[in-house]
């Protein structure tokens, strides 16, 4: 036996110790959570270890990880104590992970419904060079399920690069569907200054997928970013590397941000601030950004809140670059996390302007289900909340792989040049599984 398997033996055990003397000081039911310092230990790893005990413990189930954008928060949970079908208000030290959809009418991806958020039965998390771990308790739930949980736990697996395989590629729409789409998008530029198209592409290999290595690989090339890996059955995955915050809140102050436009990184740095000054410069871009800062700010004033803009910046990921607007506001303290979400999601940047007639756009155009692609994806506690807008996103399932990327269409967009920006979008991810 390893060093690495005594390592994780002890901390478990030391758990287990733990949890029994909290049963002694606050029942078998307690009503309050139970937070333990212990030695670090690898997230993705430990998540990947349970691969093999998955099917027979269906307690480990939902297994989430979740990584902010500033990398001060990384979490592994295992196991849930509620499900929800709505937002949650979190009071007290209750914890909840989940998201949205795109569009919350409609049939959904199996395993991703409208809405669900968690709250896990235990989370291992690690706030800068400090690891916990967090047993949640709401009155209901036993600490002998969080022991049994915790012994059915096997111990962290090596995280490996993925091995290129033979595969098949699957577009829809199609690269002539896609011609017909942004037509058809132009001409309805009246109604719709602004609609944001994607597409899907299908990767299927002739064997199974890791999420937890993809993930792994795929943070390591965009670190700038939220990295979060959703497996709510032993089915799917769904994994997300996504540069783009909805919003992040503190008490009452929140952070957003307008991110649209997108040009490619240059080969060599004379080209890349070359194209970093086109981005600032592009009238274009500019329109299509304007159009995403409108809609923010307008949302966030009609929650009485006051909003402040900073200048336009570039956020530059491995193969595009993007023109953000940092916002900042101050909310009312009546306004709810709910309030937020349902204002600002989706905005422009993934669905366009006017709100509803775009998602009906794409609701009616669009040759496939988003689900949670371009959905939002986060954590909401009683005094902080955190999410992601859920794109450079894909869904996992056995052998195949189907990437998601969208590009926003306004009068002047050109068709193969959008399906270009579709394919930088996603080429990161093509490398990592050795398609490119």
């Amino acid at each position: 036996m390893n060093q690495d398997m005594y390592k994780f033996q002890a901390i478990q055990e030391e758990l287990i110790q733990q949890l029994q003397s909290f049963s002694i000081a606050y029942g078998q039911y307690p009503d309050k959570n139970l937070n333990l310092v212990i030695n670090s230990i690898p997230l993705l790893p430990l998540l990947k270890g349970q691969n093999i005990t998955i099917q027979q413990d269906p307690n480990l189930l939902p297994r989430i990880y979740w990584q902010n954008k500033e990398q001060t928060k990384t979490l592994a949970s295992f196991g849930a104590i509620e499900k929800l079908d709505h937002i949650p208000k979190a009071t007290d030290d209750a914890f909840y992970l989940g998201g949205l959809a795109f569009q919350q009418q409609g049939e959904q991806w199996t395993d991703f419904p409208a809405i669900l958020f968690i709250r896990p039965l235990m989370v291992f998390q690690q706030l800068e060079q400090q690891w916990q771990v967090i047993f949640h308790f709401n009155g209901s739930n036993s600490i002998q399920q969080s022991i049994n949980t915790l012994q059915s736990l096997k111990a962290p697996r090596p995280l490996v690069k993925f091995t290129p395989q033979r595969f098949k590629r699957q577009d829809s729409p199609t690269k002539e569907q896609w011609a017909d789409l942004v037509e058809l998008a132009i001409e309805y530029k009246a109604l719709l200054p602004k609609v944001v198209l994607s597409r899907e592409t299908e990767l299927c290999f002739d064997e199974s997928i890791d999420s937890w290595d993809i993930m792994d690989l795929w943070q390591q090339a965009n670190p700038n970013s939220f990295h979060y890996v959703l497996q709510f059955s032993d089915k799917h995955s769904f994994i997300s590397c996504s540069p783009e915050r909805l919003f992040s809140r503190q008490q009452q102050q929140v952070t957003t941000e307008a991110l649209a436009g997108t040009v490619n990184r240059g080969r060599n740095q004379r080209e890349d601030d070359l194209l970093l000054q086109s981005l600032l410069n592009d009238k274009k871009i500019d329109r299509e950004n304007h159009i995403v800062q409108e809609f923010i700010i307008a949302n966030l004033k009609q929650l009485k809140a006051q909003v402040n803009c900073a200048p336009a910046q570039v956020m530059q990921l491995q193969n595009v670059q993007h023109l953000c607007v940092p916002i900042k506001a101050l909310l009312t303290k009546d306004t709810q996390d709910s309030h937020l979400l349902h204002k600002l999601h989706p905005t422009p940047a993934v669905g366009g302007i006017p709100k509803l007639p775009a998602l009906q756009f794409i609701n009616d155009n669009e040759p496939y289900t988003r689900g949670w692609y371009a959905g939002a994806v986060g954590c909401i506690s009683e005094h902080e909340s955190d999410f992601s807008v859920a794109i450079r996103s894909a869904l996992i399932s056995e052998n195949c792989i189907k990437l998601f990327a969208g590009a926003g269409i306004v009068t002047g967009s050109v068709a193969e040049q959008e399906w270009q920006e579709l394919d930088n979008k996603i080429q990161t991810i093509l490398t990592i599984l050795g398609t490119q």
